[in-house]
């Protein structure tokens, strides 16, 4: 699990199913990133997922963010991570290299 230190503490990050259900129990919507304010809200709902015990407060986060702006990179690295790992970004490529494997001619 990775982890980046806010206001000097440590907080475990990762994209779980856990993180979308707050995601969507904060917005009061379904899981759908739309706007700038949506992603933010994904990232600290990463944060609070992993960290029951070490809640970090939405203004802290917000804080945090614009005063270390390589926050924004870590938690989008970390985000992008998980998703090219699970090919949720391009779900096609994993396909097509199947494909294109099973179907050499002889």
């Amino acid at each position: 699990m990775k982890k980046v230190t806010i206001n000097g503490t440590d907080y475990n990050v990762k994209y779980t199913i856990r993180a979308l259900f707050y995601f969507e129990r904060i917005t009061g919507k379904a899981f759908e990133i739309k706007t700038l304010q949506d992603n933010y809200i994904l990232f600290y709902c990463m944060i609070l997922a992993n960290n029951p015990d070490n809640i970090l407060e939405w203004e802290d986060f917000l804080d945090a963010v614009d005063n270390d702006p390589k926050l924004i990179e870590q938690l989008t690295a970390i985000n992008d991570d998980y998703l090219k790992k699970d090919n949720i970004l391009n779900p096609t490529e994993e396909k097509d290299s199947k494909t294109k494997k099973g179907s050499k001619k002889k």
